[in-house]
């Protein structure tokens, strides 16, 4: 796909920033596409101490909103320090894995901030404990707060951020360790009706008591996740769903949890029946299974992930839940087969997003059916059978052939899965942006080309695809723009340069995993004149 005309002169733009004149950028560059240079020359380690003051001049301004900044070490406190003294009116602020940013530097920007509606701060160094939010201060305006990952903020900091910002509606505190019951205790009592969705996911400091917290001071509270948790019991669930207003609850991989607490929260049908969303523990047995799933008549997700659900279980799922499922997740069941396929085909008919992943033993003929029709077929956005090593080929021809709005298809390992299916993927469904193709040992450049050429990909997973080579690489850099993630471990026709070519032609740089401990030493490609294709250099 061509770059777009505006792209390609912002691309040219952030590479010839300080030759350019304030005339020249204030009459022919929006503030909109001001945001997304800053974002894109940050991305592509262009903010160099030589380029920094043309940058603070002509980009940093009042009516900047929006600041993103992922994986840079450019983004320094000295960075963040100007653009809090020029940008006070900013409504996003996103920054993920900025290694050389401190509490210091975030500080600096945060506490000019009026308007400030986001905050992220993703996977940050150990340097950011949260002593920064004791200066933000916008609790008219700050409504979704993001600190996934960031492993070292305090309990401090934490607190300082919720009693300083009390309007907080959505709050993310994944992978957090300051998630203390006194903590949360203050979160729950200073966000209080504010707050709509939690998600503590793999916290290692979440009690039963902060349960009982949400349940006391959080009426609204529609969506909690608290996966990957083995410190709850299960104590509180009952109260949260009885006095809250939960319409998704995320249990996955709680290990801990014990049944009669789970049957008292099931056991408040009518709250129950009005949840859209529910992720089940993977240690429920089947006969929880059978008898709590039938209370679920309003549910949409489904995840029934790791639990020992047999075909019987399935069948009877698919018929009391079947006719309003929307998405379903069934990865790693090894107690169905087959059969459980046929059912979900028979009664799922309102699918949009399917996933069966690490089912080794499952051919997923019985799907043929829902993927091939044209009513239910054309719904399905999102396919997951990776892993599925004896995925049969009808049925990823149903899927090319059929899924016109598909959007993400795992299909890693599939033995069958060879070029003409690809051809034909990439004819019909031109929405698919997230392709994995892992070990198909099947698949060529011909094939990956015409996936290239047809589709707007975003993420491709290609490692262990042995015939893949620089000919359809190079083009994958130049023809989609939007890539974010490439994966081609153990590709030996795959040079380090073309990674490296795939890092830096995207919009914002790519992220390109290639490790290949083996690979044939002094390998040479070069464009051929004649076909346009990239090919291995002969000695």
């Amino acid at each position: 796909m061509v770059l777009t005309l505006s792209d390609l002169c912002l691309r040219c733009a952030g590479r010839n920033l300080s030759r350019l004149s304030a005339w020249q950028l204030n009459n022919y560059v929006s503030f909109v596409q001001k945001e997304l240079l800053l974002e894109r020359m940050a991305s592509h380690r262009l903010l160099t101490d030589s380029v920094l003051p043309s940058v603070t001049y002509f980009l940093f301004s009042a009516q900047l909103r929006t600041v993103r900044f992922h994986d840079s070490a450019q983004i320094t406190d000295r960075v963040l320090s100007l653009l809090g003294q020029r940008c006070a009116n900013l409504v996003t602020v996103s920054i993920d894995s900025c290694s050389k940013v401190s509490d210091a530097g975030l500080g600096d920007l945060l506490k000019t901030q009026t308007t400030l509606i986001e905050l992220e701060l993703r996977s940050m160094p150990k340097t950011i404990t949260g002593s920064c939010f004791s200066a933000l201060t916008v609790p008219d305006s700050l409504a979704t707060v993001v600190l996934t990952g960031t492993k070292s903020i305090s309990e401090e900091g934490l607190k300082a951020l919720v009693r300083n910002n009390s309007k907080i509606r959505e709050l993310a505190v994944a992978d957090l360790s300051c998630t203390t019951t006194e903590v949360m205790e203050v979160v729950a009592s200073h966000l209080a009706g504010n707050l709509i969705s939690l998600n503590m996911a793999r916290t290692c400091t979440v009690e039963s008591a902060t349960l009982f917290s949400l349940a006391k001071h959080c009426p609204n509270l529609e969506r909690l996740i608290i996966n990957t948790n083995n410190l709850l019991t299960g104590e509180g669930l009952k109260e949260v769903v009885e006095n809250c207003n939960i319409n998704g609850i995320d249990l996955a991989s709680c290990f801990n949890i014990e049944f009669p607490h789970f049957r008292a929260m099931m056991s408040l049908e009518e709250k129950v029946a009005g949840l859209r969303h529910l992720h089940l523990p993977i240690h429920l047995s089947h006969v929880d299974l059978l008898t709590n799933l039938p209370r679920l008549t309003g549910i949409r997700e489904l995840d029934l992930s790791g639990s020992d659900i047999t075909d019987a279980g399935v069948e009877k799922m698919c018929q009391e839940l079947g006719g309003h499922l929307d998405k379903l997740l069934m990865n790693v069941c090894h107690t169905v087969t087959d059969t459980a396929c046929h059912s979900i085909s028979a009664h799922c008919k309102t699918l949009t997003s399917l996933s069966m992943s690490i089912n080794p033993k499952l051919t997923f003929a019985g799907l043929v059916p829902l993927l091939a029709s044209p009513e239910t077929g054309t719904q399905i956005v999102r396919l997951d059978f990776g892993g599925g090593l004896k995925l049969e080929y009808s049925v990823v021809s149903a899927i090319a052939t059929t899924c016109v709005n598909l959007k993400q298809l795992d299909v890693a390992g599939c033995p069958d899965l060879d070029d003409g299916v690809l051809r034909c993927l990439a004819d019909t469904c031109s929405n698919l942006h997230f392709l994995s193709i892992k070990r198909c040992d099947l698949v060529t450049d011909d094939g990956l080309l015409h996936v290239i050429y047809n589709c707007p990909l975003r993420v491709l997973v290609a490692s262990g695809c042995r015939n893949l080579t620089d000919r359809s690489m190079i083009p994958l850099a130049e023809n989609c723009h939007q890539l974010q993630e490439v994966y081609l471990s153990g590709n030996k026709g795959v040079t380090p340069a073309a990674a490296a070519y795939i890092e830096d032609m995207g919009l914002l740089r790519v992220y390109v995993k290639h490790r290949t401990p083996n690979a044939a030493a002094d390998l040479l490609m070069a464009r051929n004149l004649d076909t346009g294709y990239f090919e291995k250099m002969s000695g």
